[in-house]
């Protein structure tokens, strides 16, 4: 049972962990996407530091996701490996396809590479869900 419990803590404390560097790391991006036209009229220092605060962030974020990943036992992180399997697919050929839109002239604007991102990560989440249901 304390080989559970410990399991769990340590489960609960690295989610915990990346959960707060990720929330950093998306409120930095914002930062950087949206203070240099409201916050401080495009001056290039500040731009500069939200960048290096936000390349912080990311890096603590993927050192804080290697823990978690370290800390899971094997299920977990083969639903985890599966997962990620299947987002860098869904996001390479979503990213390949959604690049050409406007060439072949099915959008009217550029497209947007930040919707990659939101791909990547509801498809990440659908295949948590489902693997974790699977193996339930």
């Amino acid at each position: 049972m304390s080989t559970e419990t410990t399991l769990a803590e340590r489960n609960k404390r690295t989610t915990r962990s990346l959960f707060i560097w990720t929330s950093g790391w998306v409120l930095s991006l914002a930062l950087v996407a949206f203070g240099p036209k409201f916050l401080w009229d495009f001056a290039q220092t500040y731009t500069l530091i939200a960048i290096a605060v936000n390349l912080f962030f990311g890096y603590k974020m993927i050192l804080a996701n290697k823990r978690h990943l370290d800390g899971c036992d094997e299920l977990q992180r083969r639903i985890h490996f599966n997962a990620m399997a299947i987002s860098l697919g869904v996001s390479m050929v979503f990213g390949a396809l959604y690049g050409l839109l406007e060439a072949v002239r099915l959008l009217s604007e550029t497209p947007n590479p930040a919707n990659i991102l939101f791909v990547m990560g509801i498809s990440y989440m659908v295949s948590i869900f489902i693997g974790f249901r699977k193996y339930q």
